[in-house]
């Protein structure tokens, strides 16, 4: 059975009295892109650090392709591509003779390949044109552009991107989304990015973590957690039909005659089924789609 690309089990960070992180455990495959989501101070970025063998966990450990960062940290990390915060460059170097000094850092690259991989990454970003000009004149995009190629100058299977997008405009961010799927498509990488831009995320991501107060919220496919529709609900007898739902399917009352439930199509049969069993009259039923923001809103609020 091959390994996960990506295993954080049972991490746990405490500094004194104050809990960072607590008992976090949730894995990511091969060509997942997996949102990395939770409020300001939820722990991401200190989660991050841990992958990244920057931080060492008070209890638990990350394994990368079945290798542990606590134990092997080099070996662990040698086919990991991340962004931490904000890349930092030479500014005073040009975007190509940043990436020729960085590339030297990863051994296993020939040096006969050195130049021709930071031409084809050069390439990738869409930072050809702009390869000799000085880092201090780049934009807050490109220098993005230029620290995903610095991400990928290892070759790596997995890359961890914290806050890509901070500051991109539009076209930046089309950019940045396009080029992450290419990546995903083409060469199979794998990625975890942490991002308040929910909308952004729901388009390319198929898996979603949600962390709140340092703890897990929520793990699994983007499929799953979408996947309940909201129904609207008028009906007589409401209250009735809400003490004979509540705790089988995920209800609430809105107004004097309509209640709204969250659920999958079986249950919503089993909805309809219930009432029709004890004669309550159902008057309209009204389906609206939820979105990963709402979805997000809801959960930290429980």
């Amino acid at each position: 059975m091959e390994p996960k690309v990506l295993e954080v089990r049972s991490v746990s960070k405490k500094i004194k009295t104050r809990k960072l992180l607590h008992e976090i455990t949730f894995d990511i495959e091969q060509g997942d892109i997996c949102g990395f989501l939770g409020p300001n101070g939820a722990g991401k970025t200190t989660l991050i650090r841990v992958m990244m063998g920057l931080v060492k966990p008070s209890a638990g450990d990350v394994l990368v392709l079945g290798n542990s960062v606590s134990k092997n940290r080099k070996q662990a990390l040698s086919r990991v591509g991340a962004i931490v915060e904000t890349p930092i460059f030479f500014g005073h170097m040009s975007g190509r003779g940043n990436l020729r000094n960085l590339i030297k850092l990863h051994p296993h690259i020939p040096r006969s390949e050195n130049n021709r991989k930071v031409e084809e990454l050069l390439e990738l970003v869409g930072l050809k044109g702009r390869g000799n000009d000085r880092v201090s004149s780049y934009s807050l995009g490109m220098k993005q552009r230029l620290g995903i190629a610095q991400a990928l100058l290892g070759d790596p299977e997995v890359i961890i991107l914290d806050e890509p997008a901070n500051g991109l405009d539009p076209m930046g961010m089309k950019f940045l989304r396009e080029l992450i799927m290419r990546l995903r498509n083409e060469k199979g990488l794998t990625f975890l990015i942490s991002s308040h831009l929910l909308d952004e995320l729901q388009h390319i991501c198929n898996k979603i973590v949600m962390i709140h107060e340092g703890e897990l919220k929520w793990t699994g496919r983007l499929d799953d957690l979408i996947g309940k529709a909201r129904w609207e609900i008028s009906c007589e007898q409401p209250d009735k039909a809400l003490s004979l739902l509540k705790g089988k399917i995920q209800i609430k009352r809105l107004d004097s005659r309509t209640l709204q439930a969250i659920c999958t199509e079986d249950e919503l049969q089993y909805l309809r089924r219930t009432l029709a069993e004890e004669n309550i009259g159902l008057t309209s039923i009204e389906k609206s789609e939820r979105n990963l923001e709402e979805i997000f809103i809801e959960l930290m609020a429980q």
